[in-house]
């Protein structure tokens, strides 16, 4: 049976219902409420939904294209369009929760497109160099 919330969240309200689950009790396929509007706080005009935000769409990686193998910020890029790079040269450094990572070539060749910078965020998979 749903029960009816009402939730502050830095410093907005929202009326929320959950479902209440007992243990070997699964929810039933009923499909989740659009996300709650905030209630106006008394006296203030009505405040907007917050916006559902899409997931950015990385872009789809071609032929020569090193990709990112995980989601973080570019620290460091350490090449340049025009240069000669060799299998296993490393190309730049992501940072994520604090590790840094390099971004090693997979092929050799010239790079033809450097397509991050440092403090750049990227997704898993966002192509950041292509060596050609």
């Amino acid at each position: 049976m749903p029960r009816k919330f009402k939730v502050t969240v830095n410093g907005r309200e929202y009326d929320v219902t959950v479902l209440e689950l007992t243990a070997g009790q699964s929810a039933s396929p009923v499909a989740a409420p659009a996300v709650a509007a905030p209630v106006a706080a008394a006296g203030s005009a009505s405040i907007a939904a917050p916006a559902a935000v899409a997931p950015a769409a990385a872009s789809v990686a071609g032929a020569g294209d090193e990709v990112a193998g995980m989601g973080g910020v570019v620290v460091e890029v350490l090449v340049k369009v025009g240069q000669t790079v060799a299998s296993g040269d490393q190309l730049l450094v992501l940072e994520a929760m604090k590790m840094k990572t390099p971004v090693i070539a997979s092929r050799g060749g010239q790079v033809t497109r450097v397509l991050v910078a440092p403090g750049d965020a990227v997704e898993g998979g966002q192509p950041l160099v292509t060596i050609g």
